[in-house]
């Protein structure tokens, strides 16, 4: 099996070399830029399944890097960054980010971190290959997705995010069940797990301030709701 590729781009040259050995001491394929053009480049050319990103770059900076790896690739981006304010956060998230982390960091640290976001699989093909209710068709083999008969465009977390939910639509997944099965160990956070619940909220819900599909139990965790629970009993007391 060929070793997975992973495309590291920052302005700094010492630490892409650093970052760059460890993943090459670990068993990946690396490609590495020290500019987001360079970078955008070799990820046409070498199509990596894991995009490390710095935001803070000239010419082509990190935000511009994501939003236009995002306009052809569901791979994974790892932002790498020692911008840690929350607006930073927030921004690189939407634009497409699946996990973001701060410099300075360890080998050990960043390494669970890659190792985590690689092992984010779709569902096993032995269970459902699919979901169906009154609002929405998802195939967990495709990651098609329909919501009221449209097709809607996912990001990989999105897709893996509301999947785990519907198919555990008979009960409430408390917060860390969540971000163990769609982040894996150490690959997530509770800002992450609020960002894409609200983000899911947008793209799936009638009424997003209002939610009837995605529903909170406040201190516990989240529940998807299929409309037609909705129509045979009233929703329990607190969802």
């Amino acid at each position: 099996m060929s070793p997975t590729r992973v495309l590291v781009v920052d302005d700094e040259p010492d630490l892409v070399t650093i970052l760059a050995e460890w993943l090459e001491e670990d068993g990946y394929e690396v490609y590495s830029a020290t500019s987001g053009g360079d970078a955008l480049r070799l990820f046409f050319q070498h199509r990596p399944t894991l995009s490390i990103a710095d935001l803070r770059m000239p010419g082509m900076d990190g935000f511009q890097l994501i939003t236009r790896i995002r306009e052809m690739s569901d791979g994974h981006i790892l932002v790498l960054t020692a911008l840690g304010g929350e607006e930073h956060v927030i921004r690189g998230l939407e634009l497409g980010a699946d996990e973001y982390l701060v410099k300075p960091v360890s080998k050990r640290v960043f390494l669970a971190r890659v190792r985590s976001l690689l092992r984010r699989a779709t569902p096993p093909q032995e269970g459902p290959s699919g979901y169906s209710d009154a609002f929405l068709k998802l195939s967990f083999l495709t990651h098609e997705i329909e919501v009221r008969g449209q097709s809607l465009h996912l990001r990989p977390t999105e897709f893996r995010l509301l999947s785990f939910l519907v198919q555990n639509s008979d009960r409430v997944v408390r917060h860390q069940e969540v971000l163990d099965r769609v982040w894996g160990d150490q690959g997530g956070s509770m800002d992450s797990l609020k960002w894409y619940i609200s983000s899911l909220r947008d793209k799936v819900e009638e009424d997003p301030q209002n939610p009837r599909l995605i529903v909170t139990v406040p201190r516990v965790g989240y529940r998807y709701f299929p409309p037609e629970s909705r129509s045979r009993a009233e929703r329990p007391e607190g969802l």
